[in-house]
């Protein structure tokens, strides 16, 4: 017969207390390593998520970038010539290509018709004169009135003018070379018949040199100045670069093209520059401008002139982006102007992965 004793009740009551703490610990150190695995995953996912980037300095620098253009050699002093009057052409005396001296006659009109009118208007005048000698004597004498002196007054010196006219005429049907230079264009030819103004030569002066005439944008006419230094470079001598100076800067646009001029002076180093060879020139302006320089793998989004570009937060490890005018692509850099400041680091590879405020994770430039 079983005897059921006060000891033995008491032995497992203890034993069951003490199962009931181990299962209490042992949950608790279940749940403990359940929010341990929790918070290490969002932990490595927030890591994960982190877009992997590498920077750059921005540069902030004053530099003088070259101004690169193309335009025609001419010469700089380059005048059309041409008869005052019209008529038939009695002789041209060069070619086109001719060096000639001042003074030269380059060409004459028939002068039949222009002698005709310089003999009618030097009759004209020799008659009002006498006219206006024997009215003067009349109205001395009393018999005219001072209104008729006054009208054969006029009438000499109305003469006068068309005598002279006609002397100046006769002066002009012959071209003289007004200075030593080359003939680059002759229009005509001996027996032809032309009017009043029609250009007849294109005459270059050789003393003042050869020019190189460029279109500059408004972005580029600012930066450039007279004297700044120039070369040029040309098919015509390859391998050959001729040095050269801005002699003038326009101050207007060309109406047609919408681009301002500027003047090139060559030191053409005795080779002959014939005025239509294609040049062309890259001016180095005296001063630049102070700019922000990035590299161009940073340009993002570049659209009418400006982009945009991803600028590090160090403290957040995150980006921010950043609108910037482009003002010049380099070889390997573009100059941007924009909210930069020259302590900030640009995202150089990986801005295509990123949007305004991602997570980064600088990694080195290999």
């Amino acid at each position: 017969m079983y005897t059921l004793s006060t000891s033995n009740i008491d032995a497992d009551i203890y034993m069951m207390k003490n199962t009931n703490q181990t299962m209490t610990t042992i949950l608790s150190i279940f749940m403990g390593l359940a929010i341990l695995i929790v918070s290490l995953d969002s932990v490595r996912a927030g890591l994960n998520n982190a877009v992997p980037v590498t920077v750059e300095q921005v540069k902030h620098e004053r530099r003088i970038q070259p101004i690169r253009n193309s335009g025609r050699i001419s010469q700089k002093s380059e005048i059309r010539l041409s008869f005052k009057t019209g008529g038939l052409i009695k002789q041209i005396n060069v070619e086109e290509g001719d060096v000639v001296e001042a003074g030269q006659v380059l060409a004459a009109l028939d002068l039949e018709e222009i002698n005709a009118r310089q003999l009618s208007a030097a009759s004209n005048y020799r008659q009002a004169a006498e006219d206006l000698a024997r009215f003067t004597t009349l109205y001395d004498e009393s018999l005219v009135s001072l209104q008729v002196k006054q009208n054969a007054q006029s009438a000499r010196d109305s003469a006068a003018a068309e005598l002279q006219i006609a002397n100046f005429n006769k002066k002009l049907s012959v071209i003289r070379a007004p200075h030593g230079g080359r003939i680059l264009k002759r229009n005509v030819e001996s027996g032809e018949l032309i009017q009043a103004g029609q250009a007849v030569f294109l005459l270059a002066s050789q003393k003042q040199g050869s020019v190189v005439r460029v279109g500059l944008i408004d972005q580029d006419i600012v930066k450039v100045t007279a004297g700044d230094p120039a070369t040029i470079s040309l098919d015509a001598y390859p391998g050959r670069m001729f040095s050269g100076l801005v002699s003038e800067v326009a101050h207007s646009t060309d109406s047609n093209a919408g681009t301002f001029e500027v003047e090139v002076l060559i030191d053409d180093q005795g080779f002959a520059l014939r005025s239509g060879l294609i040049a062309r020139v890259e001016i180095t302006p005296v001063t630049g401008d102070l700019q922000y320089y990035i590299p161009v793998e940073s340009v993002f989004k570049a659209e009418n002139g400006y982009a945009r570009v991803f600028v590090l937060d160090e403290s957040k490890n995150a980006v921010n982006e950043v609108r910037v005018q482009i003002v010049e692509f380099l070889r390997d850099e573009v100059a941007v102007q924009g909210s930069l400041k020259a302590t900030d680091k640009v995202i150089r590879l990986g801005a295509p992965y990123l949007t305004d405020g991602s997570t980064v994770s600088v990694v080195e430039d290999s």
